[in-house]
């Protein structure tokens, strides 16, 4: 049976893309070699600004009737594969970490991590993220009913920018660092990628207040119900973090 699918057209954008991110991770060596932190900002701009032009593009192939069911559903199995290789991703990390936990002689640690409770930042950290997701799901209830959800959408945004600036306070004011042992370097890859993530979060969020003031979103916008799922894996990866490192730790030590 022939189907007379759209067939997108050939682009120049993921070869960007790809470029961007491995000047990010090579700006990181940078950055930790001698601590220049101007390129991972341009990296960061160049990367936010191929997503923009590739977005914009994409945005214009939907507006002209482009994006029938097949290509629709592509976009959905691409997306939920997407969420499957974050989950993976993250399920090694914290394997790694849970075994270095329970197999590890913890009298040779050079720092003292007990000192890392989970009554400070990283509560109210924990406690930004659940309001935000919280306020994502009564934007994402109010678009089903057809009702303006522009305050909850830019609540979530705000409160996830909150987030990100508590997250580089307790950074700033860590009593250990990356270099300090196995431990340190797993803190920093697990909180510092889970960081990385909410900042993407937080990117999509600010793009859908952007089109919710110049185009019309409704409920049946992937994009929009894409980011409000997108927003509660982070935040359901941030709940275990939490759990695992900041709290059940006082129980292992």
């Amino acid at each position: 049976m022939f189907f007379n699918a759209h067939v997108v057209g050939g682009c120049i954008y993921p070869f960007f893309l790809s470029c961007s991110l491995l000047s990010i991770f090579l700006s990181f060596v940078v950055f930790f070699k001698s601590g220049l932190f101007i390129f991972f900002l341009y990296s960061v701009f160049f990367f936010l600004f191929v997503i923009f032009l590739w977005g914009k593009d994409v945005y214009f192939e939907s507006a002209i009737g482009c994006h029938n069911f097949f290509v629709k559903s592509g976009f959905k199995m691409g997306f939920v594969i997407f969420v499957c290789t974050e989950i993976m991703f993250f399920f090694c990390i914290f394997w790694v970490y849970l075994d270095k936990i329970f197999f590890y002689n913890f009298s040779f640690m050079n720092f003292p991590f007990e000192m890392l409770g989970g009554l400070g930042l990283s509560l109210l950290g924990t406690f930004i993220l659940i309001i935000s997701s919280l306020m994502v799901t009564w934007a994402h209830s109010r678009a089903i009913a057809g009702e303006c959800f522009f305050f909850q959408l830019f609540f979530s945004f705000l409160l996830g920018c909150c987030f990100l600036f508590v997250q580089c306070y307790e950074y700033y004011h860590l009593f250990f660092n990356i270099s300090d042992g196995w431990l340190g370097s797993i803190f920093f890859f697990l909180t510092g990628f889970h960081g990385f993530h909410v900042f993407l979060g937080v990117v999509l969020l600010f793009l859908n207040l952007v089109r919710l003031l110049f185009f019309f979103v409704n409920v049946n916008n992937f994009f929009f119900e894409g980011s409000v799922i997108y927003w509660h894996f982070v935040d359901v990866v941030w709940l275990m973090l939490f759990l695992l490192v900041y709290v059940s730790k006082l129980s292992l030590w």
